[in-house]
């Protein structure tokens, strides 16, 4: 079976020959580790691919420290190399500059110069598009303290914005659906450590509409959609699969994991992720063993329902790294 099958049958639910893995980095982790990481990607290879496409919304600056404004015009300061920094200065921080603002829709159709060459050239990998972030954007043109505001008090700009910001989004997953890959991934995070970052009837009426389209876009052309989110979302894994949504990558160990298999396994993938809070910096390697096999005896059931993943920083050892790359699987 080749990886792509192994997902694809994870996804449906259709009795894979084992767990697919999947793991991600932040640049920094190969700072520390170097080629010792690269051998171990060699003896351990994961079951999602890249699909060539060249992010023309990437900055290597932003994982370098200082200072620099990206291409939607937002000003990112950054303190520490290899880590993503923070927004200091919001494009739109004042409202009376929306009815001006003009996207990056001059990017819309760059970066996919390679992903046709990709995927002609073959390849037994599962290859998600991006789907983009909007609701982080939001934040970044409108600054996180003013949108915050605005989502208590809901002005008409509000609904501007969320409106142009995933227009934009929704013409690139349009993009998407003109390639052979097999899904659409949207990233963006909704969860603090204890709970959601807004009222769950806010997300509903402001955002879940919004949400829905393009994931109905991905959907009514034959892809799968992965979605990406940090922090405490209990209160709406519920929307996701109402939604459409194939697989939810989120931080279960900062949830009861317990009760999310009981009200959720078998009815969503989970795509990890093991704690990158606790378990993998702090743990033992057979810690990270021990919540791979507590999460294999909670959510793949009926066939499926979990892939093997987790994301490493730089403060992840290497033996828990190997035992996250390997530890899916093991009896």
């Amino acid at each position: 079976m080749t990886s792509r099958e192994r997902v694809i049958r994870t996804l449906r639910f259709e009795g894979p020959d084992r767990i697919p893995t999947d793991i991600w980095f932040l640049p920094a982790v190969w700072d520390v580790h170097g080629q010792n990481l690269a051998d171990l990607l060699a003896r351990y290879p994961t079951d999602l691919g890249g699909s060539g496409y060249q992010d023309p919304f990437y900055d290597p600056r932003q994982y370098e420290v200082g200072e620099y404004d990206d291409v939607w015009g937002s000003h990112w300061v950054m303190l520490r190399k290899g880590m993503v920094g923070e927004v200091k200065r919001a494009p739109l921080a004042g409202y009376a500059a929306l009815s001006d603002y003009q996207p990056p829709v001059h990017l819309l159709d760059v970066g996919f110069e390679k992903v046709e060459e990709t995927l002609a050239a073959g390849h037994d990998k599962f290859v998600c598009g991006w789907g983009g972030n909007p609701f982080e954007r939001m934040q970044f043109l409108r600054g996180p303290e003013a949108l915050y505001m605005d989502l208590a008090l809901l002005p008409d700009e509000l609904f501007a914005l969320r409106d142009m910001v995933f227009g934009f989004f929704e013409q690139l997953v349009e993009r998407w659906t003109h390639y052979d890959i097999d899904a659409v991934m949207f990233l963006d995070d909704w969860g603090s450590q204890r709970g959601l970052l807004i009222r769950p009837e806010t997300w509903r009426e402001v955002f879940r509409p919004a949400y829905q389209r393009l994931i109905d876009r991905a959907r009514g052309a034959g892809k799968l959609v992965l979605f990406h989110s940090d922090g405490h979302i209990l209160d709406i894994y519920e929307d996701f699969i109402e939604m459409g949504v194939h697989a939810i990558n989120s931080q279960l160990w900062c949830m009861d994991i317990e009760e999310i298999a009981r009200r959720f396994a078998g009815r969503i993938t989970f795509w990890g992720e093991i704690s990158r809070q606790n378990t993998l910096p702090r743990g033992s390697a057979e810690d990270v063993r021990a919540a791979a096999r507590k999460m294999r005896e909670l959510f793949f059931v009926r066939g499926g329902g979990l892939i093997g993943q987790g994301e490493a920083g730089p403060d992840v050892p290497l033996g828990n790294i190997e035992a996250l790359l390997s530890a899916w699987n093991e009896a």
